[in-house]
């Protein structure tokens, strides 16, 4: 019981961290992290097929898999130097949530049959 009323009373130390302005930016891209595995979770089955009313041609496949890789690479170098005890920028941050926005814009495209022009600025061409 101890424990516990122990590691409640971090909290607010832990709550201040992310006070910080690296916290801030730290926290902003754990949530493009988050948001975008929910957004790649059904890549899979639709690349399979597997999703009534969703065909993808073998290029927009090709287009998707790129343009998702793109984002992952970006989340995971800031993620690396977060890890290391890297500072990472604002400008930084604020490119991985422009991308992501462009991820989000090409993969919802792809899914309707279109090829929106976002899919080239996150690197998956068009």
């Amino acid at each position: 019981m101890k424990k516990v009323f122990f590691a409640l009373g971090l909290l607010p130390l832990l709550a201040a961290c992310a006070n910080t302005a690296q916290g801030k930016l730290h926290q902003a891209v754990y949530d493009v992290d988050s948001a975008y595995h929910v957004l790649a979770n059904p890549m899979p089955d639709v690349m399979a097929g597997k999703v009534p009313g969703v065909a993808l041609t073998d290029a927009q496949k090709d287009i998707a898999k790129r343009a998702s890789q793109t984002l992952f690479n970006e989340i995971s170098s800031l993620e690396t130097s977060i890890e290391a005890g890297s500072s990472i920028t604002q400008t930084a941050v604020s490119a991985l949530q422009t991308d992501f926005a462009s991820f989000e814009t090409c993969w919802a495209g792809l899914k309707t049959g279109t090829t929106p022009d976002s899919c080239a600025t996150i690197g998956g061409s068009k």
